[in-house]
């Protein structure tokens, strides 16, 4: 359904940092099926995981909005992660496929779930996820006493 040309112009995510190859299944404000192919000499680590379920967690959020630059269309902040178990470690050559289902959507902020396997094995289940988009200038640090912002 959505190659990564088509996810580059959804989300603000850019390789090496792209963790969606494709999305196979969407249906707007309810669910997404997404996968990455695991490249490398080494296992997935746990943290980029959980980022490359997010990034098709925001394809999910914000397919109907998208956001390719940040400078112009917002910044994406994962809030809050609740209940989240790994399984086994992604290795190189294996492809995981997200599972990512919205559960509210409140103006920019999402509350999604899901989980992410390998075949038939759960490889991590989210139980929420909080994501949010901001405006870039919003997220710049506070000016010290005597300093530009």
């Amino acid at each position: 359904m959505l190659d990564g040309d088509d996810i580059r112009r959804l989300i603000p995510h850019r390789p090496p940092m792209l963790l969606v190859d494709r999305v196979s299944e969407l249906v707007p404000r309810r669910r997404l099926v997404g996968s990455y192919t695991v490249t490398g000499t080494r296992p997935l680590p746990a943290v980029l995981l959980l980022e490359s379920w997010g990034q098709a967690a925001l394809v999910l959020i914000r397919h109907d909005r998208p956001m390719p630059d940040v400078l112009t269309g917002g910044v994406p902040v994962a809030g809050a992660f609740e209940e989240i178990s790994f399984g086994r470690p992604v290795r190189p050559g294996e492809t995981v496929e997200h599972r990512v289902e919205l559960i509210r959507l409140i103006a920019d902020t999402g509350f999604v779930r899901g989980e992410s396997v390998v075949g038939s094995e759960v490889v991590m289940r989210v139980g929420r996820l909080v994501g949010a988009v901001r405006p870039a200038a919003a997220l710049r640090p506070a000016a010290r006493p005597g300093q530009p912002r």
